[in-house]
């Protein structure tokens, strides 16, 4: 059965990747897009314009401080070795002492959970921690067993390239804002930098346990390099301008007052919001596919609220829906392009079906799949025959995998951005938590900014789409189609000033005039 799902897969990531990038992965939580991206930032020594970077394992800091944590099999845990317990005693005045250190970073560790809510069941190698400084920035890790030895490489399940596309996106959207671009870089230097109390003792247990954190020479590509046949990280546009406004936002977001323990919440709201945005925009077929976002701010407690959430919801998985049968037939229609084609090699086909199956890349299919392929094209006697039952075969057996990976990304990002999700029982909707809501604002509100609340309605509307009360529900149509009564956008939209005031983002002069503000004083920027 694994040999089946990964081929199916693997054909399915790779169309997928034409579309979206090289490559999203549903297993990937939202604060792993945000530390695969600073562990990248990181590891191109906080330079944009870098095309390849290093990684650290930290295998021994790791390994001290989740000793006792599940090992990838159910019996097995993690420990140091005598000798390496010995050389960390040399370090403190007593043995307790190292246990105050250790659970110190385990309060660190970041809780993953899964789509149901559930802890996320992670071996210790698999596991991150807060990144109070840089020194505590490390990739996931692979074990290797052989006899007694095991040996540690780079894993890449869970950090997929999400971080890697973001931080191509960031570059990509800095590349004519230089100014912008080396003010992200001076920030994120000093934020991860702060720590020195942490980096000190790190950097001990680091030398103890013998890890080699100085930088690889051994560099990763994000970009194409002629000399490398390494896999790396694509995006299949790269001049888009949704990517400056990513950088905007996002130095928006890290430009406040405020330390990385409390930023790294909303900049993963803010990222995979981000990132969710930018999938939906790939989606789009023609400039006539609107991508809107109603969100129910009334918590699921008016119903025709509830359903217009998620019929908005429903409506861009249908974009996505779509975007995958274009793409499927765009690409068949390459692989067979025309009548004259079909004639030539219909009857070599129906001898050796095999070269049809590798013209169409499906080779590593099973062989179940494969037969079904085998089967309707020696039935298939004409060009039309081909172009109808052989494409809707090959569809039916590569697009539900492709549908329900890609559905999967999208549905992560929104639910780890906090911008939606969905109650057992119910379907998935928009809605706004308070740390998206706070993201929101910070990201498009300078520190110290305010602006007046219907005008930054306005704005988020025709930014992103975002429908909440009346005037943006009028304007787009969904009034009209809803037949509700006004007053359900109206409530719905109070409900969301309820919530901005409740955040301290909101001051109220009078029922008809009520101020969204940034109430962060901008940080001092890094002297060189």
């Amino acid at each position: 059965m694994t040999t089946k799902k990964q081929s199916v897969e693997e054909f399915s990531t790779q169309l997928s990747a034409q579309i979206w990038g090289h490559r999203f992965k549903d297993g990937q939580k939202g604060a792993e897009y945000v530390l695969e991206f600073l562990n990248v930032l990181k590891g191109t020594e906080y330079d944009f314009g870098a095309n390849n970077y290093s990684r650290v394992r930290s295998t021994g800091l790791r390994q001290f401080i989740f000793e006792g944590d599940k090992e990838g099999a159910k019996t097995g845990v993690v420990s140091l070795t005598t000798e390496q317990k010995e050389s960390l005693y040399e370090l403190v005045d007593n043995k307790d002492e190292l246990n105050v250190i250790r659970d110190f970073f385990r309060n660190l560790e970041i809780p993953l959970t899964d789509g149901t809510g559930k802890s996320a069941n992670r071996s210790w190698y698999a596991k991150t921690l807060y990144p109070l400084h840089e020194s505590l920035l490390f990739f996931e890790l692979r074990t290797h067993s052989k006899g007694n030895q095991k040996s540690y490489s780079f894993e890449r399940n869970f950090f997929a390239r999400g971080g890697e596309l973001y931080f191509l996106m960031l570059s990509y959207g800095t590349e004519n804002n230089l100014v912008l671009r080396e003010k992200i870089q001076d920030r994120l230097k000093s934020l991860l930098g702060k720590n020195k109390a942490i980096e000190n003792i790190v950097s001990k247990i680091s030398s103890r346990l013998k890890d080699d954190n100085s930088g690889s020479s051994d560099l990763y590509p994000l970009k194409k390099d002629a000399g490398n046949n390494r896999e790396y990280p694509m995006l299949p546009v790269t001049d888009d301008a949704i990517y400056s406004e990513f950088a905007e936002e996002f130095y928006n977001l890290i430009s406040l007052n405020i330390d990385i323990y409390e930023l790294f919440e909303l900049m993963t709201s803010l990222i995979t919001f981000q990132l969710g945005r930018y999938m939906l925009k790939r989606a789009q077929l023609t400039e006539l596919d609107k991508v809107t976002f109603f969100f129910d701010c009334l918590d699921a407690q008016v119903g025709p609220i509830q359903k217009l959430s998620a019929r908005s919801f429903s409506d861009n998985e249908l974009l996505i829906k779509n975007k995958f049968e274009d793409f499927f037939k765009q690409t068949f229609d390459d692989k067979i392009p025309s009548k004259e084609f079909v004639d030539e090699n219909l009857q070599s086909w129906h001898a050796d079906p095999a070269l049809l199956i590798e013209l169409l890349g499906l080779s590593r299919l099973s062989k179940v799949r494969k037969n079904k392929v085998v089967k309707v094209i020696q039935k298939c006697d004409s060009y039309d025959k081909v172009m109808i039952n052989l494409f809707n075969v090959v569809k039916d057996i590569v697009s539900d995998q492709l549908k329900k990976h890609q559905l999967s990304i999208v549905r992560g990002l929104t639910r780890d951005g906090g911008y939606g999700g969905f109650r057992r029982g119910s379907k998935y909707r928009y809605f706004m938590s308070d740390t998206f809501i706070q993201a929101l604002v910070y990201g498009n509100l300078e520190p110290g900014q305010q602006m007046e609340f219907h005008a930054f309605l306005q704005k988020v509307y025709e930014k992103y789409g975002f429908i909440v009360g009346e005037l943006q529900a009028k304007e787009d149509g969904i009034y009209e189609k809803s037949k509700l009564n006004v007053s359900y956008f109206q409530r719905n939209e109070y409900a969301l000033r309820e919530k901005l005031r409740h955040n301290g983002l909101l001051i109220e002069y009078s029922d008809a005039t009520a101020m969204i503000r940034n109430p962060y004083e901008q940080a001092r920027q890094v002297t060189k």
